[in-house]
């Protein structure tokens, strides 16, 4: 469940006001926001809620190996889609789903998410 309402689904090439984006400007909000999650993450891991178990030592894992993964990766050529970034932060979005409400719920879900 998620604390804020859902934004809109205005389509992929959509930005929030309605105009179309470049691949250039998908591709710097995906990096923008994968490395506010892994600012998230890294915060709530040196938090008093961080349960050092096996479950969330794999998942900080997949965000770093994610991240690193997308740093690596050259910003799209005008005709080229951001396909590649989203496959190589693809995992981090399955991995922070947690199923029940609390401090993991923020790693990727806030108010301020960005509509990449």
């Amino acid at each position: 469940m998620r604390d804020a309402a859902t934004p809109p689904d205005d389509g992929h090439d959509a930005a929030p006001d309605g105009s179309p984006t470049t691949p250039q400007q998908r591709a710097a909000a995906i990096r923008a926001a994968a490395g506010e999650v892994l600012a998230r993450v890294q915060e709530w891991r040196n938090s008093p809620h961080w349960r050092e178990d096996e479950t969330n030592r794999r998942r900080y894992q997949i965000t770093v190996d994610a991240i690193a993964s997308l740093d690596r990766l050259p910003d799209p050529e005008p005709q080229e889609t951001v396909l590649p970034l989203v496959d190589a932060i693809g995992p981090v979005l399955a991995a922070w789903r947690p199923s029940r409400p609390g401090p993991e719920q923020a790693i990727l879900f806030t108010s301020s998410d960005c509509n990449a």
